[in-house]
């Protein structure tokens, strides 16, 4: 058997990295029942011809379900710094997503030639919080080459909404023309999607970049509320420092993360996240 990583998948065929030019087509042995990501390391045994069999499914690193990747280095979250204007709380909810898959990604800001202070605003807030914040726009090129620097040796997942000019932004820090690119309705401000599946593009022999589609699962009604506040870093350090162990920060006396708030050393925009989560959770479990 020999090791790979599995770059697409297309109609229940899984298309293999095994270091070589050309990729091996796999399908899957029937006893193997786990559910195969793009970015899953694999074993396979080769049949010939660049075919083979998925023997077994690698421990993973990390994953996300919706877009659905593993084993991600490093994830950047693209929102547009104007048109479409960013949602804070969509941005948290993306940000938080990646925290539940035990990826902790990098923000940036596209289209910042648009609106200079938003996108500084953006900036401040979200390193505020503890994140890596890149204002970058893919009409001017700012930004590209910081970008750029990051992705040698790794694996790195690009990921954000419709209209923010991901395939845009992904052309330009590729040097790719190929990239599908969609257009912004006038009526709605929104992007036609223009990626449907994770995707995985080899630069180099350990460098790849995902493009991969907009994150389409962003419920957290399935976790405990006790939960929520691991998955915002910023907030998660006062958690168990309350007065009560079983604290919730909402109206409970002697809590920590409500004290760090009024002194302004938690994003109040942030712990209203915390709040409208926490309220979403306890109205699915009534």
């Amino acid at each position: 058997m020999i090791k790979g990583r599995v770059i697409k998948n297309y109609n229940g065929y899984y298309y293999v990295d095994i270091g070589e030019h050309d990729l091996v087509e796999c399908r899957r042995r029937g006893k193997l029942k786990q559910k195969i990501l793009v970015g899953d390391e694999l074993m396979i045994t080769l049949l010939g011809s660049y075919k083979g069999i998925i023997e077994q499914l690698l421990l993973r690193r990390n994953s996300i379900r919706r877009p659905a990747v593993a084993n991600i280095d490093e994830m950047f979250v693209i929102m547009a710094a104007k048109s479409p204007d960013p949602n804070r709380f969509l941005i948290d909810k993306i940000l938080m997503t990646c925290e539940y898959g035990g990826i902790h990604p990098k923000l940036c800001f596209n289209k910042c030639d648009l609106d200079r202070a938003a996108a500084e605003a953006y900036h401040d807030f979200y390193t505020r919080c503890g994140y890596e914040v890149y204002l970058v726009s893919a009409k001017t090129g700012e930004g590209i080459a910081a970008i750029q620097a990051l992705l040698t040796h790794r694996m790195t997942a690009f990921s954000g909404p419709s209209g923010v000019g991901k395939s845009s932004l992904l052309s330009r820090i590729l040097n790719r023309d190929d990239l599908s690119i969609g257009s912004i309705s006038n009526k709605i401000q929104r992007g036609r999607h223009t990626t449907r599946h994770s995707e995985i593009m080899k630069l180099d022999r350990d460098t790849y970049v995902v493009d991969t589609p907009g994150f389409s699962s962003l419920d957290f009604e399935h976790l405990q509320p006790r939960d929520v506040l691991s998955l915002l870093p910023d907030m998660a350090s006062c958690g168990g420092i309350c007065r009560f162990s079983s604290c919730l920060h909402l109206s409970e006396p002697g809590c920590a993360v409500k004290t760090a708030v009024a002194e302004g050393k938690i994003q109040k925009e942030r712990y209203e996240t915390y709040c409208k989560i926490i309220s979403s959770i306890a109205e699915r479990k009534r």
